[in-house]
């Protein structure tokens, strides 16, 4: 989480993120029930036109049939198809009956059977001698059902689309149960045309087939249809991926008939309002961007000057002070923030001669539980060794200690690590033979560490608590590894012996008591005024403060890790002053 963006521009941020979901949720739904509206329209619009289509064709043939029974029932007619022989003056009837629906229906065909005569056909515009019709299917469907009216359909196909319908009448004499003829209107395709099809650029196509499913008639596109679709008989609309399909059942006919709405068609002015849309989004945002920060400015100009100055006083620019741009309640918060400033000021330079006092007296007290310490171990040291004769040693010995006191007597309170290295040589040489070499030292170290600035007898405790109390058990093969390296703007100490090692529980009870001591250092110079770890940590603590660090590591038998870090202050570093 990034949490130096500033009021304003989490402010602009949420706002126009706001405005952005806001004004899309809006210009969606909008589009969204503008599209749901177009759709139900031509869906509506559809169910219109099924209508529309299915009332006509009821009208059509219920035409037909007016047409077919004027004619069945003509007693001139049902007379000419009794007689058995074809008199000429009847023909010539005959033709101007046909003659006169054909001028006023073009798009009908009439036709006459005579019953016994299955040779014969009495039409106007078809031959007249024909093979037996009795084979024909028309007839062996009607003799088989005993229907007086049936309807007879071509199959219409991909490559041949034109059907011709028929609809054949069975013709009975007025005056008796006798079949006496058939009449066989045939409907021209054109003039079914002009009533299924429609001039609508959005109808996609139209398709019509029998209660069996098959294809009867169909124009630009073919559509097929699950038959429990049209089990209820009734008419609907149907939506598909691309089309909006209206479907319906002639009462008359029982052909199913359905008609494609193209969706693309439907809505393809509809999509034209989707640029238009986001340009007025991004209109709005704009407009609304630039309002806001102008607006925000206006809130936040003193905001902003009061941040600066608190930037200012977070880098250690404490002599602050903020001057409003405008008098508002943010004005009254800078006042508030410079008087408080100045008195921190005022508090700071007071603490910090405080501490410094208080720093150097920590200093002095600790450092003078260290020198009556050590000197009382050297001097036990040099009376055994004389005791024993051991002229040498106690030459040596006493060498090692003058370089040391002159070393201790000394009262700065630093000293280079180089300097503090020498003082280690000299008291490792003084238990070496204290010891009588039951140890080995090893010395690892950068040399350009040798130039930083530490507090002085920072290794001495820790080195002795190593030799004393980590290797006071080992005869032989002791060992001691001092290894110092540079890590960046700091300096690692690391002290080992493979010594007894501290116990779990005494190891966790010296780290509890290094954490508890870190906070307050002086209040615990009482408590430990002993030599060794907490000596040097609390010294180190009050010299370094937070830049300072120390750990432990021990197992039992196997020895002792001490780790430490110090800021690397090269001498004569103008820094030194402020550690």
């Amino acid at each position: 989480m990034n949490k130096n963006k500033t009021i304003t521009y989490r402010f602009m941020r949420y706002l126009i993120c706001i405005i952005i979901l806001s004004n899309c949720l809006t210009f969606f739904c909008q589009y969204f029930i503008i599209q749901n509206n177009m759709k139900n329209q031509s869906m509506e619009m559809g169910k219109n036109l099924m209508e529309s289509n299915l009332s006509m064709i009821e009208q059509y043939f219920r035409d037909v049939d007016n047409i077919a029974y004027s004619l069945i029932y003509n007693r001139d007619i049902v007379r000419f198809l009794k007689n058995d022989v074809d008199r000429a003056d009847d023909l010539k009837w005959l033709d101007g009956v046909e003659s006169l629906y054909f001028n006023s229906r073009s798009d009908l065909r009439l036709s006459f059977y005579k019953d016994g005569k299955y040779n014969n056909i009495y039409s106007l515009l078809i031959k007249r001698d024909v093979s037996d019709y009795r084979y024909e299917k028309w007839y062996q469907e009607m003799l088989w059902t005993g229907k007086e009216r049936i309807l007879i359909s071509g199959t219409a196909t991909k490559n041949e689309p034109d059907f011709i319908h028929s609809i054949i009448y069975r013709i009975d004499d007025l005056y008796g149960n006798d079949v006496v003829g058939y009449l066989k209107i045939d409907m021209d395709l054109k003039y079914l045309k002009e009533i299924f099809v429609h001039d609508y650029s959005r109808i996609a196509g139209t398709s019509i087939t029998d209660e069996e499913g098959k294809m009867l008639f169909w124009d630009k596109l073919i559509i097929e249809l699950d038959d429990s679709v049209y089990n209820s008989r009734e008419h609907g609309v149907l939506e598909t991926e691309e089309y909006l399909i209206s479907y319906g059942t002639s009462e008359n006919t029982g052909w199913h008939i359905c008609m494609a709405m193209s969706k693309a068609e439907l809505f393809r002015n509809h999509y034209k309002l989707i640029p238009v849309l986001f340009g007025l989004l991004l209109a709005i945002l704009a407009a609304t961007a630039r309002i806001s920060n102008r607006f925000l400015n206006i809130i936040t100009v003193n905001f902003k000057r009061l941040s600066e100055g608190m930037k200012l006083v977070k880098q250690g620019k404490l002599h602050v002070t903020i001057e409003p741009e405008i008098s508002d309640e943010i004005s009254l918060l800078i006042q508030e923030f410079n008087e408080m400033m100045q008195k921190v000021n005022s508090l700071m330079e007071t603490v910090e001669a405080k501490q410094i006092l208080l720093k150097e007296t920590e200093i002095k007290a600790l450092q003078q539980q260290i020198n009556p310490h050590f000197m009382h171990n050297i001097m036990e040291t040099i009376i055994g060794l004389a005791s024993e004769g051991m002229d040498e040693e106690v030459i040596q010995m006493s060498e090692c200690m003058s370089d040391m006191l002159r070393y201790n007597t000394r009262m700065n309170d630093v000293t280079t690590l180089r300097e503090e290295m020498e003082q280690i040589r000299n008291y490792v040489q003084v238990l070496k033979i204290r010891f009588q070499d039951r140890f080995e030292v090893y010395y690892d170290y950068d040399e350009e560490c040798l130039d930083c600035i530490i507090v002085k007898f920072m290794l001495q405790p820790l080195v002795e608590n190593s030799l004393t109390h980590g290797l006071s058990e080992t005869w032989k093969d002791g060992m001691l590894r001092i290894r110092i390296v540079r890590e960046e703007d700091l300096i690692s100490v690391m002290i080992f012996d493979n010594g007894v090692g501290f116990s779990e529980e005494r190891l966790e009870e010296m780290r509890r008591q290094l954490e508890i001591t870190t906070e307050r250092p002086l209040d615990y110079i009482n408590q430990y005024k002993s030599l060794g770890i907490m000596n040097v940590h609390l010294r180190l603590r009050l010299y370094y403060g937070e830049k300072y660090s120390i750990e432990i590591f021990s197992k039992p038998g196997r020895g002792t890790c001490i780790s430490i870090k110090i800021p690397y202050i090269k001498e004569n570093n103008e820094d030194r002053a402020d550690v």
